[in-house]
């Protein structure tokens, strides 16, 4: 491939990616979040689907979701009844010994709702010694940096001689 053909490839490559960007922006900026739309235009263009879907039986509204969830229920309801799965004794006792483990360990290492915060003024001295150790290592590269040009400045580069 010559470099014409790569230039090609290139400017096509950077002409479809363009467009797309332009495209894919136009398509965002109309969609129902765009920046300057009132929440309440928001709201009543989302409710205005979720009637369109009802009314269309789309999505969550569709006979087979509504099926699948009826079942979905059922099927809860047949496990809570008899105490199998999750809600079978055994499921719940662990759950309990998980929620009671997770509490203790919670407690144990202060995390969740039992931290407990320490005051602190937000100034460690730690940090001005680490602050005045850069500042002084800037210093000597730029004293270094200062003697060596005076040594050797720029407009008299010696370069190897041949013989």
């Amino acid at each position: 491939m010559n470099t014409s053909d790569r230039i090609k490839a290139v400017g096509a490559t950077l002409v479809v990616g363009s467009l797309l960007a332009i495209a894919l922006a136009a398509t965002a900026q109309a969609g129902p979040g765009a920046p300057g739309m009132s929440p309440q235009v928001v709201k009543s263009v989302q409710a205005r689907g979720e009637a369109m879907n009802r009314y269309y039986h789309l999505g969550a509204f569709s006979p087979a979701t509504v099926a699948r969830q009826a079942e979905e229920r059922q099927g809860q309801a047949m496990n809570r009844y008899y105490h199998l799965g999750a809600f079978s004794p055994a499921a719940v006792a662990q759950q309990r010994a998980e929620e009671r483990r997770g509490q203790a360990l919670n407690e144990y290492y202060g995390l969740g709702g039992n931290v407990t915060t320490g005051s602190s003024s937000g100034f460690d001295r730690s940090d001005v010694f680490i602050g005045a150790g850069a500042l002084l290592i800037a210093i000597m590269v730029a004293g270094g940096l200062t003697v060596v040009l005076r040594r050797h400045p720029l407009g008299n580069v010696s370069s190897p001689s041949t013989p």
